[in-house]
C-alpha cells in the first residue's frame, strides 16, 4: 500500500506541474495578444508635408566649385613660393650664425695663446667667451624669429583662402 501511495503523489506532482506550465504559457499568450491589440489600435502619425525644395542649376554648383579650387590652389601656391623662401631666410641665418661662431671661437683660442700675463690672459679670455655668447645668442635669436615668421607666412595664403570661402 505503501507504494501505491508513493505513485499517486507523484502523478499528481506531475500534473500540477503541468497545470502550471499550461498557466505560464496561457498567461503569455493572453499578454502577446493584449499588446498585438494595442499595435493594432494604433494609428501612423500624420506626416508633414515637406517643404518644396527649389531646383539648384547644376552650372552655377559647378562653377562654384570650379572657383573654389582655383582660389585653394592659389593659396597653396602662394603658401609654397612664401616657404621656399623663408627656407632660404632661415639657411641664411644658420650659415651665418655658424661663420659668426666660428669666428668668436678663434678669436677666443687667439686670446688664449697669445703670450700676456697670467690676469691679462684670464680677462682677455673671459671677455672673448662673453662675446661668443653673445653674439650666438643674438645670431640663434634671429633664426627662431626668422622661423616663426617664415611659418606665418607660410601659413597665411591658406589661412584667407578658407576665411573667404567661409563667407
Amino acid at each position: 500500500m505503501a507504494e501505491a501511495k508513493t505513485a499517486k503523489t507523484k502523478r499528481a506532482a506531475k500534473s500540477t506541474k503541468t497545470a502550471h506550465k499550461a498557466d505560464l504559457v496561457e498567461m503569455a499568450a493572453h499578454a502577446a495578444a493584449e499588446t498585438t491589440e494595442t499595435l493594432v489600435e494604433a494609428s501612423p502619425a500624420p506626416q508633414s508635408l515637406a517643404p518644396t525644395v527649389q531646383p539648384v542649376e547644376v552650372g552655377a554648383i559647378f562653377s562654384s566649385a570650379r572657383k573654389q579650387g582655383d582660389a585653394i590652389r592659389q593659396a597653396m601656391s602662394e603658401a609654397v613660393a612664401a616657404s621656399a623662401k623663408g627656407a632660404l631666410e632661415v639657411n641664411g641665418k644658420i650659415i651665418e650664425a655658424f661663420n659668426i661662431q666660428s669666428n668668436a671661437a678663434l678669436d677666443l683660442w687667439r686670446s688664449a695663446i697669445k703670450p700676456s700675463p697670467l690676469p691679462e690672459a684670464f680677462q682677455a679670455q673671459t671677455s672673448a667667451t662673453r662675446q661668443a655668447y653673445q653674439a650666438a645668442s643674438e645670431q640663434w635669436k634671429s633664426v627662431a624669429e626668422t622661423t616663426a615668421l617664415w611659418f606665418t607666412r607660410s601659413l597665411e595664403p591658406l589661412q584667407s583662402a578658407f576665411h573667404s570661402q567661409k563667407r
